[in-house]
């Protein structure tokens, strides 16, 4: 028998339990507070999702009155939480992640990320003496990530063979710009000894364009399926974790795109459960030295065809890059370093100018990597050059990392209307070593000069680039407002930024930067409903805490997809 009243009573509990609706039904959402990011409404108490967009937000009186007449299920889980605009992480890859989650990590600090937790290591004896562990427990080959030669001493080939003098051994870099071989590995992939100005096959040290020469005798065994999809499993759950909604691949098919697409095709990644929505930015580097920067424009230009659901590739937007690593302290510095080495170009001034062009020209929006702030004085003259050549208007062209910049070049960025997509989590990691070494402490402790960016009026994001750091939003956002190092000092305390520039990094900006701040970063009728779900408000919790706030889950297009509990 049907009875009338139990049967929509049925339905909404049934709704609610499954956190969906149907195509008619409104679902409402109340918290203890909304945090929109929206200017016109910062905060609100409830907000609506229909057809996985935002249907009305603000009061709970007022979205209540605008959805009378609606079949309408309201959701009360939230009651006593803080939503947000889904956290967006705008440059990673899942090529970084597939190669190094499933090696050994022998870190100078520690890693707590979901299924993998690490104690760091530091000093010369206790690094070897992990390695050798390590190397004891490997079956065959032992790969490993990791490694700082200024936190674990110099490292070489001959070394390496005392401690495995039979084993093939591969010890990637903190920076993933560089890798160190034994002889036994270097056999075994059958190199050839050739002459090359970034490879010094004493040390059996390959570093930045000269470990482009190693990797393809590397990748056949990195990204064999049964390995490198079970980790993009595993990042797909870390990024979960941090409570991201969105992401973007900050230089896809650096690697090789083939190889990378159908990875990615087969991957969690490219499924109706995946947690977040995934773009890519192409590498327009690696593409133009396969097939040239006209033909690598033709091809980006096409990329759309491929996209699928969960996936789709930035239409006119390039990556290209200029300096070398920060991590690998390569980086292209205006006054050198003070132990004399020198930096390294990834692409030449000359050869970025010439990519430059020819995507400039066709509308793209730049993406450039820079870490020193002679790689940005280079790249901002081209930028200058390009705009003189060919005005654009609103041409938002990205610096990526930002390691270290001059006040002066802050200001230089604003006039030529130059974004920036910082890496703040720099600071905690390297200030205090490299005012010991290389830099010294006036350029160290002013490392990425977030408060110059805003004085000067340059908008910026952040980003992890995982694993260059932990992929969790709001630990970027508190190394920014604290700038605390890993020895707990605080770095040049006049460049912290306020909480709310900070958090805007992490949403709306990090969308602004992506183009996609018409679909996300803030909380707004019509926009995806993409929510991080927090257990308390960020502006009422000491922001010495803020990178411990407890994340609930989020919600994908209104969705509500909780962490799963240990």
């Amino acid at each position: 028998m049907n009875h009338p009243i139990l049967t929509p009573l049925l339905c909404a509990l049934a709704l609610i339990s499954l956190g969906c609706s149907t195509d008619d039904t409104v679902t409402l959402y109340q918290a203890q507070s909304i945090i929109t990011m929206d200017e016109d409404q910062p905060r609100a108490e409830a907000i609506a999702v229909k057809h996985g967009k935002i249907h009305a937000i603000g009061s709970l009186a007022a979205v209540r009155q605008q959805l009378q007449g609606l079949p309408v299920v309201e959701d009360q889980r939230f009651a006593d939480k803080v939503i947000m605009p889904g956290f967006i992480e705008p440059h990673l890859h899942p090529y970084l992640a597939g190669v190094l989650l499933p090696m050994e990590f022998i870190t100078p600090h520690d890693w707590n990320m979901p299924g993998k937790k690490v104690e760091g290591v530091r000093g010369q004896a206790a690094y070897l003496q992990r390695l050798t562990q390590a190397v004891e427990q490997s079956d065959d080959w032992l790969w490993t990530w990791g490694y700082h030669h200024y936190f674990h001493g110099e490292l070489n080939r001959d070394q390496l063979d005392l401690i495995a003098p039979d084993k093939p051994v591969v010890i990637w870099h903190r920076s993933f710009h560089e890798i160190y071989l034994n002889s036994a590995a270097i056999e075994a992939l059958e190199l050839t000894e050739d002459e090359h100005p970034q490879i010094d096959w004493a040390k059996g040290h390959f570093y930045e364009n000269g470990l482009k020469q190693l990797v393809p005798h590397l990748m056949p065994k990195l990204t064999r399926p049964w390995r490198y999809l079970p980790a993009l499993t595993h990042a797909r759950d870390i990024i979960h974790a941090g409570g991201i909604t969105s992401v973007s691949d900050g230089a896809f098919g650096t690697i090789n795109f083939d190889t990378e697409w159908t990875a990615l095709r087969f991957s969690s990644w490219n499924r109706s459960s995946s947690p977040f929505r995934f773009s890519v930015l192409a590498d327009g580097k690696g593409l133009g030295a396969a097939m040239g920067y006209e033909s690598a424009r033709d091809f980006i230009n096409q990329l759309s065809d491929k996209n699928t659901d969960q996936v789709t590739f930035l239409p006119k937007q390039v990556k290209l890059f200029a300096d070398g690593a920060a991590y690998s302290q390569l980086m292209q510095m205006s006054e050198g370093y003070l132990d004399g080495h020198h930096g390294e170009w990834l692409m030449t001034p000359e050869e970025l100018e010439t990519a430059a062009r020819v995507f400039w020209r066709d509308d793209y929006q730049l993406h450039i990597h820079v870490n020193g702030d002679l790689g940005l004085d280079r790249t901002l003259d081209i930028v200058e050059r390009l705009k003189a050549e060919y005005p654009r208007d609103n041409h938002h062209t990205t610096i990526h990392h930002l390691a270290y910049a001059r006040a002066d070049q802050a200001q230089r960025m604003a006039e030529l209307g130059v974004r920036v997509s910082a890496n703040p989590y720099y600071v905690w990691a390297l200030a205090d070593k490299y005012s010991e070494v290389g830099l010294g402490p006036e350029r160290a402790q002013n490392m990425v000069p977030l408060k110059s960016l805003v004085d000067a009026g340059v908008p910026f994001s952040f980003h992890s680039d995982f694993t260059m750091a932990p992929v969790e939003p709001l630990l970027l956002a508190w190394a920014a407002v604290t700038r605390l190092t890993a020895d707990g000092k605080v770095a040049s305390p006049e460049q912290r930024i306020g909480l709310e520039r900070a958090l805007r990094a992490i949403t709306i900006d990090a969308a602004e930067q992506m183009q996609q701040s018409h679909l996300v970063g803030s909380l707004e009728i019509d926009k995806l409903a993409d929510f991080t779900i927090l257990e308390q408000d960020p502006f009422d919790t000491p922001v010495e805490q803020l990178k411990d706030i407890p994340i609930w889950g989020t919600v994908l297009a209104g969705k509500p997809l909780p962490l799963e509990t240990p």
